[in-house]
């Protein structure tokens, strides 16, 4: 009786060592979250011959992903991102009598849903957690115009109408991947295109 438990017993271990060793970073279940800020990307930066007088602020941004299922040897997962970015156009000219001061400022609020591969069978560290993905998102544009006008030492305001729409859909593909300091605190960098070129911080994993 005692052989054939112990018989019974190995073979249980046997069936089931795969599975712990193919154990990944990022599994069916797991939550993760991301917070950072990003850098680079003209897409959303409004510049024009005037470049100098354009200040881009980094986008702070964060997203949650959950995993959800299983393709192939990687792990499916999907999420909501949110992230933020301004530009400021500071600039004065003296034209004749006059002197304009324009003063306006672009933002820049994305939301949006991503979809996420996650491949770690072939590295087999629990730590690194690698993946690519899609993000397809919503823009909405905010304007600010603080323009005046200076005439003999009487200033009037000079904002001019928004007439452009600066909300749109957009998307982004991305490449990333976190390592975990920690069981559950680490850090995150991705690579797209989209918002900002780059993004890193911390990540959070439950």
């Amino acid at each position: 009786m005692k052989k054939h438990i112990l018989v019974s017993g190995l073979l249980t271990f046997l069936a089931t060592a795969p599975l712990v060793s193919s154990a990944q970073s990022f599994d069916k279940g797991t939550t993760a979250i991301n917070i950072g800020v990003g850098l680079g990307g003209s897409r959303y930066s409004y510049l024009s011959a005037y470049n100098s007088d354009y200040s881009v602020s980094p986008t702070f941004n964060a997203s949650v992903e959950h995993g959800v299922g299983y393709l192939g040897d990687g792990v499916v997962g999907i999420g909501a991102f949110f992230g933020q970015k301004s530009v400021h156009y500071d600039r004065t000219t003296l034209i004749g009598s006059s002197t304009y001061h324009y003063d306006r400022k672009w933002t820049n609020t994305v939301v949006g849903m991503r979809g996420s591969f996650h491949y770690n069978e072939w590295h087999g560290n629990d730590k690194l957690d690698l993946y690519a993905g899609l993000m397809l998102g919503y823009n909405i544009g905010g304007y600010k115009d603080k323009s005046t006008r200076t005439v003999n030492g009487v200033t009037t305001d000079y904002s001019e109408t928004f007439r452009n729409n600066y909300s749109f859909v957009t998307y982004t593909t991305y490449v990333g991947g976190r390592y975990l300091f920690t069981e559950n605190i680490g850090a995150f960098l991705e690579l797209g295109w989209g918002v900002s070129v780059i993004n890193l911080g911390a990540t959070l994993k439950f």
